[in-house]
């Protein structure tokens, strides 16, 4: 009952009306308001709308304005994942072959059949070790008695059948960047790859690139770049194409500054965890012919981008040997939001999308969102505008009455609990490591709430919860800012005084 009260009570409030319970004198209305009407604020677009979770109305700026919420999209990717898969969902990695097994020789090609596991050689902290995962799959492959591989170590990625793995929504400069990589059926070290940058001696000359981590010998890399000025700004960037192994280096590096690790992503995820794994594999003495991926229409290659040798195994032909699981759904979830991953958001919006309609196309994604929310009560259509899983996207629109409605109704929920211990607070590791430094401690832990930056845009939505630990005292917020061009040491301290403000109220 309690639940469909606030929701008409926030509804009526979005269409304009007032009522007596649900906007009640709050000193921190006025302060909202004030700080809203103020610069750096009045010369952006700004939402802001805060509920108690007994019905009353704690601040509403522009509740219906829909902005683009940036990461803030993570909040509803995340809480439909926990809805839609179950809080013990896993991603299955299977390890199969085609042919046959005779005298310890396997006549045919050895799979990695990817189930879209974005924790694959990842750098987390709830990821396997890559070393630790290719020890079972050895072991699987030692247990079916084969000792040599007259075939190649395929990376298998045919689960998400979409051969565009990043979103078509995200800017042309954000796709050579780690947090532009997108996420395909097998995935490696979140199918990114990091360089050291060093400068020249003298400027002018092209800086030095070194590949880090992972090695890549199939690609060749175009530099472009130059080594700046000292005390000029680094503007090195990364291209790539999942249409062939090379890359492209441009932009300027100053020739004062120290080595920099620049963080990229990899168009070609699968072929580099074959690539890896069949080289374990030779490290244990088990010898094959090579590695290979699959093209979008089924052929083995054994270079990426190149030329397909064969047709691949049909994915009910192959013989499974074993499978290994992902982490649990929880900590992938609490991962996504503390460290705002997009390759993480991403991999869980194509989950869903799989699950609801056999297909990782964009448009199955969006159909999946809608479906999934009109299931938790809300409707998108001609109310807001979710074009992908990460908030990376800017054709992201989508209202801060509309995120307060959302987080409702995932208060409401058989996943409360769980949504709300994989939401961060001030202070923990991620991106909330450093936010209200000199509040006290018990006040960070009443804030739940996932941030969202790029340029011009910054958010923060979620809960405050009470501390009086009367559940229905629980303040429900969402602020939006788009068109904020002042620099961070001015905006910050503002948006901070809105959500302390608010935090006052219980």
């Amino acid at each position: 009952m309690r639940a469909a009260v606030i929701t008409i009570c926030v509804a009526l409030l979005l269409e304009g009306w007032s009522a007596t319970a649900a906007v009640g004198p709050h000193a921190s209305r006025y302060t909202v308001d004030s700080l809203c009407a103020s610069m750096p604020l009045a010369s952006s677009a700004v939402g802001v709308f805060a509920v108690r979770m007994d019905g009353d109305t704690i601040a509403c700026v522009n509740p219906r304005l829909r902005l683009i919420p940036a990461s803030n999209v993570k909040l509803f990717t995340t809480g439909l994942s926990l809805l839609e898969l179950g809080e013990d969902y896993r991603f299955e990695t299977t390890i199969a072959y085609d042919g046959s097994i005779e005298d310890g020789v396997l006549h045919g090609d050895l799979y990695i059949v990817g189930g879209g596991d974005p924790t694959t050689g990842a750098r987390v902290p709830c990821a396997e070790p890559s070393r630790n995962l290719f020890s079972e799959w050895a072991e699987m492959v030692r247990d079916a008695g084969i000792t040599r591989i007259e075939g190649l170590v395929v990376g298998d990625a045919r689960i998400f059948s979409d051969p565009m793995h990043e979103n078509l929504g995200w800017t042309y400069d954000d796709l050579g960047t780690y947090y532009g990589a997108g996420p395909s059926g097998l995935n490696f070290f979140e199918n990114a790859q990091d360089f050291t940058v060093v400068p020249a001696g003298k400027a002018g000359d092209p800086p030095v690139f070194r590949e880090s981590y992972p090695r890549t010998p199939w690609m060749e890399y175009v530099n472009m770049a130059t080594t700046g000025p000292a005390r000029s700004a680094n503007s090195v960037y990364y291209i790539n194409t999942p249409l062939a192994p090379v890359g492209s280096f441009a932009g300027s590096f100053p020739v004062d500054r120290r080595s920099y690790l620049l963080e990229c992503s990899n168009r070609f995820g699968a072929y580099t965890c074959a690539w890896y794994f069949r080289n374990y594999l030779t490290e244990s003495g088990i010898e094959s012919e090579g590695a290979a991926d699959i093209t979008h229409d089924g052929m083995l290659r054994t270079v990426p981008g190149g030329d397909g040798l064969r047709p691949a195994a049909g994915s009910a032909r192959l013989l499974a040997l074993g499978s290994t699981f992902s982490p649990g759904l929880v900590p992938i979830v609490r991962e996504t939001n503390c460290e705002s991953d997009n390759f993480f958001a991403e991999t869980l919006l194509r989950a869903m999308a799989l699950a609801r309609t056999g297909s990782v196309s964009h448009d199955a994604c969006i159909d999946a969102i809608g479906a999934a929310m009109s299931d938790l009560g809300l409707e998108t259509d001609g109310v807001c505008q979710i074009f992908d899983g990460s908030g990376l996207s800017r054709k992201n629109y989508v209202s801060t009455g509309f995120f307060v409605n959302f987080l409702v109704r995932m208060f409401n929920s058989p996943c409360r609990q769980t949504y709300l211990s994989c939401l961060p607070s001030p202070g923990e590791r991620g991106t909330l490591e450093y936010k209200f430094p000199s509040e006290p401690e018990g006040l960070r832990k009443r804030i739940r709430m996932k941030s969202g930056s790029m340029n011009g845009v910054r958010s923060y939505s979620g809960y405050i919860l009470p501390s009086d630990a009367d559940p229905s005292h629980t303040i429900v917020f969402s602020l939006i800012v788009n068109n904020a061009v002042s620099p961070s040491w001015v905006l910050s301290p503002v948006i901070d005084s809105i959500i302390l403000s608010l935090a006052s109220e219980n």
